[in-house]
C-alpha cells in the first residue's frame, strides 16, 4: 500500500512518499501554498497511486492545535471528500529533526528540509502500523480437549455394497469388535474403488462417535476416514493387521 506524507506549512508544502508496501516514507517534493495546492496534490496521488494520506498533526508544547490546523484539516476534508483516506501524525520537532545533516549536525537551510519533514512525519506513522499477519489456511485450531472427544478406530469390512439409484454411496458393514456386532456406515467412496467387494476384510480407520445420521434413507453409524480427493485420495489404513477397534491416537 502506497502512502503520501504532507508537512503542511503556510509558505511550502513538504511532500514524502512511501516505498510499495508502505514501510518507510522517503522525500519527494515541495509544493508552493498556493490556489493550486489541492489540483497538485490530487494530480500527484493519482500519478503515483497513492492509496492513502498521512499529515502532520501540529500541536504547541500544551497539546494545542497551531494556528495552521485549520487549514491543514480544510486540505485534509478535501481529499477525503474524494474518497482518499486521511491520517494524521503528530509533527513537533520534525522540521528541527529535518534540518539535521546525518551525523546531527544543525544545517543552516537545505530546499529539501519541508519533503523530508515530511518523510520523517510518514516514517512516524507507518513504523507504528500493525502489519496485517496472514491469516493460516484450513480450520480453526482447536483446543486438545476438544481434539480427543474425536475417537478414531480401526475397523474391518464385512461387506460391501453399492446403494441403489446413486452413484457415489456405498453400504459398508465394519467389525469393531462391539459385543453389538458390525455397525453400517454409508460412505460416498464408490468412485474409489473398482468393485465394492475390493473392501472386504480391508481394514480401515473411521470416526466411530459421530451421531448416527441417514443418508438416502439408510442409518449411517460411523464415518470413514480418509485423506485427500480426486487424484490424491487415500484410506488410512495400518501397516499391519491389528484387533477391530484398536483406537487411533
Amino acid at each position: 500500500m502506497k502512502y503520501m506524507g504532507i508537512d503542511y506549512g503556510t509558505k511550502k508544502v513538504g511532500i514524502a512518499l512511501s516505498d510499495e508496501a508502505g514501510t518507510m516514507g522517503f522525500p519527494h517534493s515541495v509544493m508552493l501554498n498556493d490556489s493550486c495546492l489541492l489540483d497538485s496534490l490530487k494530480a500527484l496521488i493519482a500519478k503515483e497511486k497513492v492509496e492513502a494520506v498521512v499529515m502532520g498533526d501540529s500541536k504547541d508544547f500544551n497539546g494545542e492545535d497551531n494556528a495552521v490546523m485549520e487549514e491543514v484539516r480544510g486540505v485534509a476534508a478535501h481529499l477525503a471528500e474524494g474518497g482518499m483516506p486521511v491520517h494524521f501524525e503528530p509533527e513537533m520537532f520534525t522540521t528541527q529533526e529535518a534540518r539535521r545533516d546525518f551525523e546531527g549536525v544543525r544545517m543552516k537551510g537545505s530546499p529539501d528540509v519541508d519533503s523530508s519533514a515530511a518523510a520523517l512525519i510518514l516514517t512516524g506513522f507507518l513504523s507504528r502500523q500493525v502489519p496485517e499477519v496472514p491469516q493460516p489456511q484450513g480450520k480453526p485450531k482447536i483446543s486438545i480437549d476438544e481434539f480427543l472427544k474425536i475417537e478414531v478406530k480401526i475397523g474391518t469390512v464385512r461387506t460391501a455394497e453399492r446403494v441403489p439409484e446413486t452413484d457415489k454411496l456405498l453400504r459398508l458393514t465394519v467389525d469393531f469388535g462391539e459385543a453389538a456386532g458390525p455397525r453400517q456406515v454409508v460412505s460416498g467412496i464408490s468412485a474409489y474403488v473398482n468393485e465394492p467387494e475390493d473392501l472386504i476384510n480391508r481394514q480401515l480407520a473411521f470416526v466411530t462417535n459421530l451421531e448416527p445420521r441417514k443418508i438416502k434413507g439408510i442409518e449411517s453409524n460411523g464415518m470413514l476416514f480418509a485423506v485427500g480427493e480426486g487424484d490424491t485420495f487415500a484410506f488410512v489404513t495400518p501397516d499391519r493387521v491389528v484387533p477391530p477397534g484398536t483406537a487411533a491416537h
